[in-house]
């Protein structure tokens, strides 16, 4: 990490000690490790934002991104399910899950039917387009 990122990393780090429940320090902090390729820091400091909030989407499908990342595939899914079930309206969870069904679990077409949700529940998503494009990237490989 750079000075820069390192003093920033410090700054968090010493407003999460100073109030543990600082959900935005650590989300912050887990942002800034996932940038600099630290997916196990980053997961740390997701879960801790989490415990703090369960209801960050965002927050969550990171988590999943990092657990993938780290290749436990089965965490992953499990973080993106669980923010579809709690926020239907997070698209971004869908494109990572159905991503993840398609590369690591080798689940084409169940990766489509996550996508094709997607745009189910709300064809003017500002995820909607990158859905329709894995759908029709994905088309000839379950024919």
């Amino acid at each position: 990490m750079n000075n820069k990122i390192t003093t920033d990393v410090a700054q968090l780090k010493e407003r999460l000690n100073k109030d543990v429940r600082d959900v935005e320090a650590a989300q912050s902090l887990g942002n800034m490790y996932c940038d600099n390729g630290d997916a196990g820091q980053a997961a740390l400091y997701y879960r801790h934002a989490l415990d703090i909030n369960p209801a960050l989407s965002g927050v969550r499908t990171d988590l999943g991104a990092m657990y993938w990342r780290n290749e436990n595939i089965s965490l992953a899914e499990q973080a993106f399910r669980e923010v579809i079930a709690q926020d239907p309206g997070f698209g971004q969870a869908y494109v990572n899950l159905g991503l993840l069904l398609q590369h690591a679990k080798g689940n084409v077409a169940e990766a489509r039917s996550v996508w094709q949700q997607l745009l189910n529940i709300n064809p003017n998503h500002e995820m909607a387009s990158k859905a329709r494009d894995l759908l029709r990237n994905t088309e000839a490989m379950i024919n």
